[in-house]
């Protein structure tokens, strides 16, 4: 860093180290800003493809059974091998692990313009998820060693947010090109804008610095430098109580998320007798909801330090606001409030509980961290999927609710308990 720019950082920092600085120094946002836009094309093609299912059943002549194997194949293996991608962070280097996934995965994309047989298409979203699986270890690594701590809440909810917005873009920008051109070429596209992005990331490689290869100037870390040969470390570390409870949250959390975002709209218009339009509005705040609080938690985040706090409040009013559907009958207005409320409760939750990982990581080990105990969220993800089905099948709708707040209960006790086992100097 430059004399100019650390004479610039140090004229932000304010006494007593509590407070946000005002500004970001350049560096940082040049850093915030590549990881959110490689957080929001991992989101984005998670979902470029089922837009485009009609269209590629009828090109490949193939089931939409065969076509949701390809996504089970990428969303699953993705999330499923973050754990050892982990220690390839921690052993290599965030920035060569995070090059590679994104050009694996841009490649992968652009590729499947160019496939002419279904299995073709099935062992690039293979290959897609490997890529995939590289973003919250290297993420995470990246965002540790190389943004303030002061600034650190704020940097964690915009790499979330961004995600959530890749995600909800994906599905409006693929059909769209893909109606001006075909959906060969949006692929091609949006694989393309994936090799433009690890380009500007190889660009600006030095602002992408891990723990291990940059300081930043305070670290919430720091104090157990002194302890490194007293702290677990390794698969040591993935095995004490905090971070199995951290993974048991995130198995938690996605399923009582994920459960209400693949099954409000069918759950709602089942249980209250709502249309499609107003049914799918209640879900659209449910997820403007979720980012709102990803958003403002942030702040919060980095202005007081009782992340427990904060969490344990986010995930109570999630848990209210779900439950009230299956309990009342309001209007559809007041439905759609309702589901704005547990939106904002679950989206709020998220930058204090990567604080609080991050508090109990020792140097060097986030990557492995992190990625493991985000394997827990594909899992409850992929285990609520089968179980919300079959209650709307069996006629139960208003267990869709009243299971996704039980879910947010048990999250709320796991991170809790996560806190309190976590050790504290004094």
């Amino acid at each position: 860093m430059s004399d100019s720019s650390e004479a610039a950082t140090a004229s932000l920092e304010q006494p007593g180290g509590g407070t946000p600085s005002a500004a970001w120094p350049v560096r940082e946002r040049w850093t915030v800003s590549l990881i959110s836009a490689g957080h929001f094309l991992s989101h984005f093609y998670g979902l470029a493809l089922p837009p485009l299912f009609p269209l590629l059943k009828a090109e490949f002549g193939v089931s939409y059974t065969e076509l949701g194997l390809a996504m089970t194949a990428y969303a699953f293996l993705g999330g499923l091998i973050q754990a050892p991608v982990g220690f390839l962070v921690d052993r290599l280097g965030p920035r060569r692990v995070l090059l590679v996934g994104l050009g694996l995965i841009a490649a992968s994309m652009l590729l499947m313009g160019f496939a002419s047989d279904y299995w073709m298409l099935l062992v690039l979203a293979v290959l897609a998820g490997l890529g995939n699986s590289v973003f919250h270890p290297a993420d995470y690594a990246i965002l540790s060693g190389s943004i303030d701590d002061r600034r650190l809440g704020r940097a964690f909810s915009i790499h979330t947010f961004s995600g959530f917005l890749g995600g909800a873009c994906a599905p409006v920008a693929m059909l769209t090109l893909a109606s001006l051109t075909d959906w060969r070429m949006a692929l091609i596209v949006f694989g393309l804008a994936g090799l433009v992005t690890m380009a500007a990331m190889m660009w600006r490689y030095d602002v992408l610095a891990g723990e291990n290869e940059a300081a930043p100037a305070t670290t919430a870390n720091e104090t157990q430098q002194a302890k490194t040969g007293k702290t677990p470390r390794g698969l040591h570390l993935l095995l004490t109580a905090p971070v199995l409870l951290f993974l048991c949250f995130n198995i938690l959390y996605g399923m009582a998320s994920g459960g209400l975002l693949a099954f409000t709209v069918s759950a709602l218009m089942n249980l209250h007798g709502l249309d499609l339009d107003l049914a799918s509005a209640a879900l659209t705040g449910h997820l403007f909801g979720v980012v709102g609080g990803i958003l403002l938690a942030g702040i919060i985040a980095d202005r007081y330090s009782a992340h427990h706090i904060a969490a344990a409040g986010a995930m109570l009013l999630a848990a209210a606001a779900t439950v009230l559907p299956a309990l009342l009958s309001p209007s559809g207005v007041v439905l759609v409030a309702i589901m704005i409320l547990s939106g904002i409760g679950l989206g709020a939750v998220l930058p204090p509980r990567d604080l609080m990982v991050r508090a109990l990581t020792p140097p060097g080990e986030t990557g492995k961290v992190f990625g493991f105990v985000f394997v827990g969220y594909s899992v409850g993800i992929s285990a609520v999927a089968v179980l919300f089905g079959w209650l709307l099948d069996g006629g139960m709708p208003s267990l869709v609710f009243t299971l996704s707040a039980a879910f947010a209960i048990l999250a709320l006790i796991a991170i809790t308990a996560a806190h309190a086992l976590t050790p504290r100097d004094g």
